[in-house]
């Protein structure tokens, strides 16, 4: 019960229900939003096709942006101008990713995301990268599957990376038939979010299930990757794919104001070998205390065998016990009505 005491601490720190209000919305998008692609015609046609690299930052974050974009008139009756589309958490960690570094070649031996003149280059050797595959191509595929999009998943190319192309799938069969349960899932809240019965916490149910989901391959595949990190990163990235799984069980609103109030608990760079948490210099002192409980989040979960995660579903399974713990951070944070 400890570490889930701790575990609500990281939350709080991390989850600001209440954020001072900002009259431009548009200064909380990730970065290079606007000069990503908005549509498909966006994108460079060949043969009929619209060609898609998720290899390049803009392009990646392009898919992101139709999604945010089509999805809009869904979720209007929960807010003005978009904000609380549920689906803004992918778009602005995938941000956060490309601002501190994650996104480049970790072993340095290309310029890929290193050099200014490769900086929308996303290396196939990051784990931020290959794992937000699987958040980004899997989603937009079921999207366009689920007409969202408005045209055919056969109008739809997505190029693969330089090297391990057999790690990922390219279109709406591949993916269905390699991970029919994460794309049902996507499929499942995409047309969920279509009926006129929906309400919003059954959005977020489902899109956890979703997301979650989509975490299962990529964290088992690429655990080569961490090779390329620092113990320090490598520790940070293995505690923050467990610590996603005990996000979703709480089911918190991946909103645009409460996704980058969030993010300001988070490593603002790579951390290197020389980082000792929660003493590292040069970040805030909720970023070291974030980093700090998130470690004592992982081990724990590793040596309960997930028992924690376990406890931790089990508290978080009623509404009421959701809604009391977003009260209680509230309280923490002295932002309460």
């Amino acid at each position: 019960m400890a570490v889930l005491a701790s575990w609500f601490w990281v939350l709080a720190g991390c989850f600001s229900v209440a954020v001072a209000e900002i009259s431009n919305i548009s200064g909380l998008y990730p970065p290079l939003w606007e000069d990503s692609p908005e549509q498909l015609s966006d994108y460079r046609l060949e043969d009929g096709k619209h060609i898609i690299n998720p290899w390049v930052f803009t392009d990646r974050m392009g898919m992101y942006r139709i999604l945010l974009k089509e999805t809009a008139t869904y979720f209007a009756r929960y807010g003005p101008e978009n904000e609380q589309n549920l689906l803004w958490g992918l778009p602005l960690q995938f941000g956060w990713q490309y601002q501190t570094g994650r996104l480049a070649d970790p072993t340095g031996t290309t310029d890929c995301g290193n050099e200014p003149e490769e900086s929308l280059c996303v290396s196939v050797d990051s784990w931020w990268a290959d794992v937000n595959y699987y958040l980004s191509v899997l989603p937009f595929l079921a999207a366009v599957d689920s007409r969202i999009t408005g045209l055919s998943p056969d109008q739809i190319t997505i190029l693969p990376p330089p090297k391990d192309q057999m790690k990922f799938c390219y279109n709406v069969s591949g993916c269905g038939s390699a991970f029919s349960e994460t794309m049902d899932r996507w499929r499942d809240f995409f047309q969920y979010m279509k009926l006129p019965s929906s309400d919003f916490e059954g959005l977020l149910k489902k899109l956890w299930n979703a997301h979650t989901s989509s975490l299962e391959y990529p964290i088992s595949v690429f655990v080569d990757r961490y090779d390329f990190y620092s113990e320090q990163e490598a520790t940070f990235e293995r505690d923050w794919a467990i610590a996603v799984y005990y996000l979703g069980a709480a089911r918190l609103p991946t909103t645009l104001n409460r996704t980058h109030s969030f993010q300001r608990g988070l490593p603002p760079r790579v951390l290197v070998d020389t980082d000792i948490v929660p003493f590292i210099p040069d970040f805030t002192p909720l970023q070291n205390e974030v980093l700090e409980i998130l470690k004592i989040l992982g081990n724990s979960d590793r040596l309960s065998g997930s028992l924690t995660l376990t406890i931790w579903e089990s508290l978080m399974s009623t509404k009421v016990a959701r809604e009391l713990f977003l009260k209680a951070l509230e309280k923490f944070l002295g932002t309460s009505p």
